[in-house]
């Protein structure tokens, strides 16, 4: 008998989706993982996930980007294309980003030293060296 559980079980766990895979966890004390590093080979995109209670903010200040989730929500952060490098990565509430003016389409960019008081996690994101600017070059020909 404990033999058919098990292989129910395991025919079970083959069968069940997959989960999506995620860059970023998003929690009510911040982002999971703090820091991380996106390979070459990877499109300027992370994943991002929220399992907050409430709305939260992913935010790179240095390239004025930013993404809202609410509460058990998916997205996708786009940042831009051809850009590599380190840069600060902040999670914050929704409601903290909104005080602070984040929202609003005429400021330009929230600067570090403002967030950083409210931000639940501060971390870093690394893009490594890539060649997509190639694609430009190539282009032109």
């Amino acid at each position: 008998m404990s033999r058919w559980l098990i292989l129910f079980v395991l025919l079970c766990s083959a069968c069940a989706a997959p989960t999506p895979t995620v860059d970023l966890t998003v929690t009510g004390q911040g982002c999971s993982p703090v820091s991380l590093t996106l390979p070459p080979e990877r499109e300027p995109l992370l994943k991002v996930r929220n399992i907050a209670d409430e709305a939260m903010v992913v935010s790179i200040p240095t390239m004025d980007r930013w993404i809202e989730l609410i509460p058990g929500s998916d997205g996708v952060f786009e940042l831009p294309r051809y850009i590599m490098g380190t840069f600060d990565l902040f999670c914050l509430s929704a409601a903290d980003h909104r005080a602070l003016g984040g929202d609003n389409p005429f400021l330009c960019v929230l600067e570090p030293a403002e967030l950083v008081p409210v931000a639940r996690s501060v971390g870093v994101l690394h893009i490594e060296p890539h060649n997509r600017i190639r694609e430009v070059l190539e282009q032109g020909r």
